[in-house]
């Protein structure tokens, strides 16, 4: 992936891939027509701390928009997860079962938590591009 943006938080460059959509909750999509593929930014996880248990929907799940729909406990903090489109769950990360800390690890490659069929791409213009997520961080307590 390419980083075009970071922030500095605690000594950290937390970094901000620009081809990703972003929610508000700190989680990140990567979309490919109707399909996208979900996970959590940098700074969820460093919220997180390490990644001890997930819960995560099954594949053919349904998830829907504003509702909460799996969570990740980790040994700081729990999170959890609230539904920033509708859509069908397609996969779920099979290694995330046997090592919930990849999220942390590899949080935009390998620590990627699903992958779902959206509903309507119309579910996409409640989310923020790299550069309003940026500004985000930079207005938020962190």
């Amino acid at each position: 992936m390419a980083y075009e943006l970071s922030v500095n938080y605690l000594s950290k460059s937390l970094h901000i891939p620009v081809e990703l959509f972003y929610t508000k909750n700190h989680e990140w999509l990567a979309v490919d027509e109707n399909v996208v593929t979900f996970g959590i930014t940098e700074k969820a996880s460093q919220f997180l701390g390490e990644i001890l248990y997930i819960d995560l929907p099954d594949e053919g799940d349904r998830i829907n928009i504003g509702s909460m729909f799996a969570s990740l406990e980790g040994v700081r903090n729990i999170m959890d997860l609230i539904a920033p489109f509708s859509g069908t769950i397609l996969e779920v990360n099979p290694r995330l079962i046997e090592d919930p800390a990849l999220i942390s690890d590899d949080t935009y490659g390998e620590g990627w938590l699903f992958t779902a069929e959206l509903d309507s791409e119309k579910d996409l213009a409640l989310l923020v591009r790299h550069l309003e997520y940026k500004q985000q961080l930079l207005s938020q307590e962190l």
